[in-house]
């Protein structure tokens, strides 16, 4: 309606997923609890708004401040039932807004029946169960997914690719693209993405050489991201001068059209003296060591070594990195990698928040100028002339203070059982309740052996990708 005010109009008949009916009332609730404890990954928690109750289908939500991340925030509010607002209320934090305890307490297409998974923890495994009232009866194509949160990278390929029936789908690293290929079970997928791999200094508690801008800014153009993209890659990205993927729209836009001051080209020499010596401590999920063994080869060349801690948990990656903001992290580490997929719903803030100095997912120290951008970000209209600006100072005012390790923009790599159908997001999102299988699929095909028409190789699938 204006700036400041957003009317809503629900659609008839909403239940939620034990069969209770949805309407204002319940929306009103749901915003009274997210009020006293919101996420805490955008800026929402510092806006003040009112909900307010037209009728049973409609109600209007009217801000006390200009805010204009609102309507993207608000997809990441979910609604959830009395009984569950009683017992767990809403529990906003730095990495979720998910359902804390199974139950039918939402009105998403699955049901979680066993299980949680939320940022800072989760359990082994997750059990979904369709939802027989959403409101899309076109959804969701299969009754009863099965997620695990923490297989290491080897043991979900092999699950995968050397046997059937024990796992459908699974992101892979790119140098095992051929063991997928070859496997009687499995097909590859591939696609575009704006996922990102986010390799950040640690300039809160670390080693002291990477302080130094001129270190990280050498650091940065110690790597070939041509040769990076050709042999660890496997071809499957794009070379990116930003930790942002170049895949969102209006990064494509920035660097069409922005013309930033040239930084400086610093010679072998200077790289050398600069690097000489530095010995950095890794902390990765094991399915990032493909890629820290081709950054190793290169940073070796100017007298960089690398030590790693290595853990198959992501939750372990949050557990430090967002305790490093206040010098609580209890593993030692110079550089960590976190896959930070597109959650954010094709906007850059799933990558600009790192940048926001008193935000625990920080590792910068202050920086007051970036913080003037980031504050003038949330204020400025999407698909204006003015929010291109802002975004192209907050990726170039990054860039020149060197404050993550820049990496190839990477394709989305997933290996699927033959008998999956799945089009991919370019973002976080997996919709996994638009998957379907086939009737050769062993969950139900008649024959418990695996056909032998079955066992030929298919061709990758690819999306998007030039």
């Amino acid at each position: 309606m204006d700036d400041f005010t957003y009317e809503f109009e629900l659609r008839k008949g909403l239940k939620f997923q034990d069969g209770s009916e949805f309407d204002t009332a319940d929306v009103l609730l749901n915003f009274e609890y997210f009020k006293r404890s919101p996420f805490l990954y955008t800026n929402i928690d510092n806006v003040d708004f009112e909900v307010i109750k037209i009728d049973k289908y409609k109600f209007k939500i009217v801000l006390k401040e200009k805010y204009e991340m609102f309507f993207t925030d608000l997809a990441n509010i979910y609604f959830h039932t009395r009984e569950y607002l009683k017992k767990y209320g809403f529990k906003g934090s730095e990495t979720e807004s998910t359902t804390h305890a199974p139950g039918a307490y939402g009105m998403g297409p699955y049901i979680l029946k066993e299980g949680y998974a939320l940022g800072s923890k989760h359990t082994p495994i997750i059990e979904l169960e369709a939802n027989p009232y959403y409101y899309n009866k076109e959804y969701p194509k299969i009754r009863r997914v099965t997620a695990y949160t923490q297989l290491s990278a080897t043991k979900a390929l092999e699950m995968i690719t050397q046997k059937e029936g024990e796992l459908d789908f699974a992101p892979i690293a790119f140098n095992k693209k051929i063991e997928v290929l070859t496997s009687k079970y499995a097909k590859l997928n591939i696609s575009k993405s704006t996922n990102n791999f986010i390799i950040f200094f640690n300039l809160i508690n670390a080693n002291e050489r990477l302080k130094s801008k001129e270190v990280r800014v050498a650091l940065n153009q110690a790597l070939n991201q041509e040769n990076l993209l050709n042999f660890v890659y496997k071809n499957e990205g794009y070379i990116a001068p930003f930790a942002s993927s170049v895949n969102y729209e209006i990064v494509k836009k920035v660097l069409k059209d922005a013309k930033p001051k040239e930084q400086e080209s610093y010679t072998k020499e200077k790289m050398h003296k600069l690097l000489k010596g530095l010995h950095l401590k890794v902390f990765t999920q094991d399915s990032f060591m493909f890629l820290f063994k081709g950054i190793e080869y290169q940073l070796k060349k100017y007298g960089v070594t690398l030590s790693y801690t290595i853990t198959s948990s992501e939750k372990d990656i949050y557990e430090q990195l967002l305790t490093t903001h206040k010098s609580q992290n209890t593993q030692k580490w110079d550089l960590l990698i976190w896959g930070d997929d597109d959650w954010y719903y094709g906007n850059p803030w799933s990558v600009l928040f790192i940048y926001e100095d008193e935000s625990a997912w920080s590792t910068i120290g202050k920086d007051r100028l970036m913080k003037s951008y980031i504050d003038e970000f949330f204020v400025t209209k999407v698909d204006s002339k003015e929010y291109e600006e802002i975004v192209s100072k907050i990726l170039y005012r990054a860039k020149e203070m060197a404050y993550t390790l820049r990496v190839p923009s990477p394709n989305k790599v997933t290996a699927l059982n033959k008998e999956i159908i799945y089009k991919p997001y370019k973002g976080a999102v997996i919709p996994i309740w638009e998957m379907q299988i086939t009737k050769d699929h062993y969950s139900i095909r008649k024959t418990r052996e695996y056909p032998k028409y079955l066992e030929q190789p298919i061709k990758p699938k690819r999306g998007n990708c030039e």
